[in-house]
């Protein structure tokens, strides 16, 4: 099976190669290499949109908790439409921010518009964990999964440079542009895959043994049922849950970091580089809400349920090979796949961004050209040979890092949604709110808590205390300190560069909620369906359709009732994000903003008065000694 997995990895590779060069002719500009001269095809977004949702959930990590914790895990797949909700609230507008600014990242946008560099600082850290732990634990991912399906022919280390060789070489050739085609190539490919197994593992190899059986648990977690609203316990590491870790609270604030995949840097650059009119919504509605949760919903659990007989992925593989290694080789090559979408958006967005926001703006300022491109190919090699250095000696600790990634992401919802939609809140609200939601996320995941308790003393809590994940005990103090802050910072001195943003987007796309009834029919819709499909509503779902009061017996409905729960409220959810994606116009747009603004002045912020006060007395003082 080695030389065939290697001869399928190797088409994927030479595919790739070819998707580079063909993107490389259509570059126009040195420029262009860059961002894609901001003219990325619909199509690009539509496909690549799911694919980088899939990859950033890991496709392998997500089938081998779904085999351990049964149905209560697979709320997880519900979630994926919060990533669709956020994108529907936030894509069309940082696009429609971008042509009105000429800026071209998210942090550009923030930074200008709350005037504040601390911001940015805050948004590269962000772009640093997701463009070297984050993609180092894909690639890591990658290397063991071909180690362990050639009984160490190839080993991880090899596989794992190779891989990183690899897709280096599609993105210096074709740049972002490349990248992005690649990505979407990818995502179409796994989407494809996932359904060919769904239908191959249930009426082949279990003969959809799942519906009858249910996912076979152990350890004393509830088979194929959601063990309670919440679980007062100190924590992951502390006390062990009863029945499992996966309440409705854990599920909805899981949810709510899946969000973060939708404010992130990078998803948010691809966005900002294309050129979608309808895409957007076709790609939030149709493919992330769609087909990428629902293919989660449905095929997971069959391949849940046989991956759970053998307790390994391993072993489902070896199972698939005895019937037809052309299969096992397919299931390795589509996950496989989903890692390197990780790695290549991850890591070719990183080093799109890094060289826009901090080696054009503060290293080289005034590049040309030419010289803008070299620099993107030299950012280009630093960061996949950083991703492979951690993947191949630390991916300990890039796992570590890497949790923190998503809860720290979505922290940004506060600063987002005020630059899209609410003009009153303030600079102060929003770094008041990020520096206490980040504290909070830091200190309920791994991270925070070794390093505290290696330092000082074992803190009462371990990891996602109460059975709520850190991404909620974040955003909670997060939203209050920015909201509150921000009553009472509303006119600051920045206002005048907010107005001027939300006025522009009033003239260039005015949002239209239609009348007042329409409007608070689909916000209110949408916090039902949340109750109900993930908050503490979602637990009705255990016994419903299997012991409904209404019928006053027991039904045999021939798979579970939390299934049945489950694909219910991904067809609601669906139909939410239609609403507000297309009805609701949020991801619609009509027609190109014609005029642009300027929120500051061209100068170089770190040596200019704008500086932050702190940041200015901190270099005061070092460069004064």
């Amino acid at each position: 099976m080695t030389s065939l997995l290697v001869s399928m990895l190797a088409i994927v590779a030479v595919f790739g190669l070819y998707l580079a060069t063909i993107s490389g002719r259509h570059t126009q500009q040195a420029s262009d290499f860059v961002d894609g001269g901001q003219s990325l095809p619909p199509w690009v977004i539509i496909f690549a949109g799911a694919g980088i949702t899939l990859a950033s959930l890991s496709l392998s990590d997500h089938l081998v908790l779904l085999s351990i914790f049964g149905l209560q895990y697979n709320q997880i797949a519900v979630g994926i439409i919060c990533v669709a909700l956020v994108a529907a609230l936030t894509q069309k507008r940082l696009w429609l921010a971008s042509r009105l600014t000429s800026l071209r990242t998210l942090g550009d946008l923030l930074g200008d518009y709350f005037g504040s560099t601390t911001l940015r600082i805050f948004m590269l850290v962000l772009l640093f964990l997701f463009t070297i732990p984050f993609a180092a634990t894909a690639l890591s991912q990658a290397g063991e999964l071909v180690e362990a399906s050639t009984a160490g022919d190839i080993p991880s280390g090899l596989a794992i440079w190779a891989f990183a060789f690899a897709l280096f070489v599609c993105s210096v050739i074709g740049g972002w542009r490349g990248t992005a085609y690649f990505v979407a190539a990818q995502s179409l490919l796994i989407l494809a895959l996932l359904l060919f197994f769904g239908g191959f593992t249930g009426f082949t190899v279990g003969k959809l043994a799942f519906t009858a059986g249910g996912i076979a648990t152990t350890g004393g977690v509830l088979p194929d049922m959601i063990p309670g609203v919440i679980q007062f316990t100190a924590g992951i590491g502390k006390e062990l849950p009863i029945g499992g870790i996966w309440t409705t609270f854990a599920g909805l604030t899981f949810a709510l970091s899946l969000g973060g995949i939708a404010i992130s840097p990078g998803f948010s650059f691809l966005g900002m580089t294309s050129k979608p009119h309808r895409g957007f919504a076709f790609g939030q509605v149709w493919m992330i809400a769609g087909v990428a949760a629902g293919a989660l919903i449905l095929v997971g659990p069959i391949l849940a349920g046989e991956i759970a007989a053998g307790r390994t992925l391993t072993a489902f593989t070896t199972r698939l090979a005895s019937l037809d290694q052309m299969v096992a080789v397919g299931f390795i090559v589509l996950l496989v796949a989903a890692s390197q979408i990780a790695v290549a958006f991850f890591a070719g967005s990183g080093a799109s961004i890094c060289t826009l926001e901090l080696t054009s703006r503060y290293i080289v300022p005034g590049m040309d050209q030419r010289t803008m491109r070299f620099a993107a190919r030299v950012t280009l090699a630093l960061v996949y040979g950083a991703v492979a250095i951690a993947a191949s000696y630390a991916p300990l600790g890039a796992t570590i890092f890497s949790s923190l990634t998503l809860s720290l992401s979505v922290q940004f919802l506060p600063a987002v949604l005020g630059l899209c939609w609410v003009r009153w809140i303030s600079r102060s609200g929003v770094l008041t709110g990020l520096i206490v939601g980040g504290l909070f996320v830091v200190f309920t995941e791994s991270f925070g808590l070794v390093l505290f308790e290696r330092l000082f003393i074992d803190l009462p809590w371990g990891r996602w205390p109460l059975s709520v994940h850190s991404a909620g005990w974040g955003l909670i103090p997060n939203f209050a300190a920015c909201l509150l802050v921000s009553l009472f910072t509303r006119s600051g001195a920045e206002r005048d560069r907010r107005d001027r943003l939300h006025d522009a987007f009033e003239k260039s796309q005015p949002a239209r909620n239609g009348n007042p009834a329409a409007t608070t029919a689909k916000w209110s819709l949408t916090l039902l369906w949340a109750f109900f499909a993930l908050g503490p509503g979602a637990i009705l779902g255990n016994k419903f359709f299997s012991e409904p009061i209404f019928a006053g017996t027991v039904v045999a409905p021939g798979v579970p009732s939390l299934l049945i729960w489950q694909v219910l409220f991904w067809f609601v959810g669906v139909f939410i994000v239609w609403w507000l994606a297309y009805q609701g116009r949020l991801s619609v747009i009509d027609q190109p903003p014609r005029h642009q603004i300027n929120l500051v002045p061209d100068i170089n912020p770190l040596f200019e008065p704008t500086t932050t006060p702190w940041i200015a007395r901190l270099l005061d003082r070092v460069t004064g000694r």
